[in-house]
């Protein structure tokens, strides 16, 4: 498993902004990894809690011995600030961490969590954490909207926060609300065949009727329904409720997916459904791996824009993780260039666009960044050299032109013909990509 943390460490040097727009886990900046999800809920009257939950990785520590123990000590941050950078909420707090003696591969995983009562609107979240022995940090900065649950009409869901454990509890700790106790999932990286475990709230049921029917789904990356888990029907305790579930996974396949959450109050015909993204993950990886480990080694693994073609169909043939592994091995080491050194710098250089493509050119819930034109460009030719943004005017469409400048000056279009931020590829000067060079007459 020497590779894998190769692969984590490799990561960990890449510097990519947070990804709040796309529903996804955020990423941090510098040279503590860590991750942040969130999660808002209905808190007291007038505000919304939204809750930070956090990961590190705390082999990344400079420990020291004490009571036997090697303990890592970090100090953390959490501010939160309004659209003219006011500091409207703040937290900072000092964590020791002691960490087990770890073998080859093999991480310790930190979480923590932090909440703050808002009022609902536009903010910034900035989450900081630095390692006090080592004056080394890693910092996360994203958009924040906080949602109005109180003057909703109708029913209306909290967020989906996703869980690796959910039980009923009576003990005051930091995950623990509503009586139970939801210790956060926060990369949202599930086994294939374990459980998939969900904590949410409902508000608004209708006073009228004594219950409500609730479904859940799970919709894959093209928009296809598949896994259907059997509807229940549930009493009302009163105008709201708290559910947590855990559903089966066992059968599907590795990728992306959509969890989709559905509530039915008959007696009201109000009907609500929401959304969260969540990634399944192979049963075949090797034993050990953290959440952290498991998320970073999806882009190592795709290597469609980097193959060439006869290379891609040998990879897809292969059925077993284990198979692919030992594949990519052999596949990365023969495009290195330096294979005396350390570092893999070809891979280095994949692993970091593939970071950048999937944080800034994801669609909404719907599309990856690698899935885009954009992102697959990026990641086959590199950044460009230069960029002319061309806004709408005149009754065109919003376009970017990416240069990049080799042998030849190239250059990519990419057009916003829906006006819905989706950009295509409508034109290239690059050989054998598609041309179109009367694209502009398009309206």
């Amino acid at each position: 498993m020497r590779w894998i943390r190769c692969v984590a460490v490799l990561i960990i040097w890449s510097h990519a902004g947070g990804i709040i727009a796309q529903d996804l886990p955020l990423s941090s900046t510098g040279n503590l990894r860590f991750f942040v999800d969130l999660s808002a809920f209905r808190g007291p009257e007038g505000y919304t809690r939204q809750e930070v939950a956090l990961l590190l990785d705390a082999s990344q520590l400079e420990l020291r011995e004490q009571a036997g123990e090697s303990v890592g000590k970090i100090s953390l941050v959490a501010a939160v600030l309004d659209t003219l950078d006011n500091r409207v909420a703040h937290r900072t707090w000092v964590q020791q961490v002691a960490v087990p003696e770890l073998d080859v591969g093999i991480g310790a995983p930190f979480k923590d969590a932090v909440y703050f009562d808002l009022k609902p609107g536009a903010y910034r979240l900035i989450v900081q954490i630095k390692d006090i022995h080592a004056e080394e940090s890693g910092r996360c900065s994203a958009p924040l909207q906080i949602p109005d649950y109180e003057h909703r009409a109708g029913l209306v869901f909290s967020d989906l926060q996703l869980a690796s454990h959910v039980a009923r509890s009576g003990e005051v700790h930091r995950f623990v609300k509503q009586g139970w106790k939801v210790v956060p999932n926060i990369t949202r990286n599930y086994v294939i065949g374990e459980p998939l475990q969900i904590y949410f709230e409902v508000y608004n049921l209708s006073s009228s009727g004594e219950s409500f029917i609730m479904g859940y789904r799970l919709i894959d990356a093209e928009g296809m329904v598949v896994r259907t888990y059997p509807a229940k029907r549930f009493l009302k305790p009163g105008e709201s409720c708290v559910r947590a579930e855990v559903l089966d996974t066992e059968g599907l396949r590795e990728g992306t997916y959509d969890l989709q959450v559905e509530a039915f109050d008959g007696s009201s015909r109000q009907y609500f459904q929401t959304r969260r993204p969540i990634f399944l993950v192979s049963k075949d990886l090797p034993e050990g791996l953290t959440q952290v480990q498991r998320d970073l080694i999806g882009y190592y693994a795709d290597i469609r824009y980097v193959a060439d073609e006869k290379t891609r169909r040998a990879y897809d043939a292969l059925e077993s993780w284990p198979a692919r592994l030992a594949f990519l091995k052999v596949f990365w080491k023969q495009l290195d260039d330096a294979p005396d050194t350390p570092t893999n710098q070809r891979l280095l250089q994949h692993l970091m666009r593939m970071h950048y493509v999937e944080t800034h050119f994801g669609i909404g819930r719907w599309q990856r960044g690698s899935d885009t034109d954009r992102g697959r460009v990026y990641i086959q030719y590199g950044p460009p050299d230069d960029i002319d943004y061309r806004t709408s005017a005149a009754g065109q469409k919003p376009s970017e032109v990416w240069f990049y400048e080799t042998a030849r000056r190239y250059e990519f279009v990419f057009r916003d013909r829906r006006g819905t931020g989706f950009y295509e590829l409508v034109h290239s000067t690059y050989p054998g990509e598609m041309s179109n060079p009367y694209w502009w007459r398009e309206f």
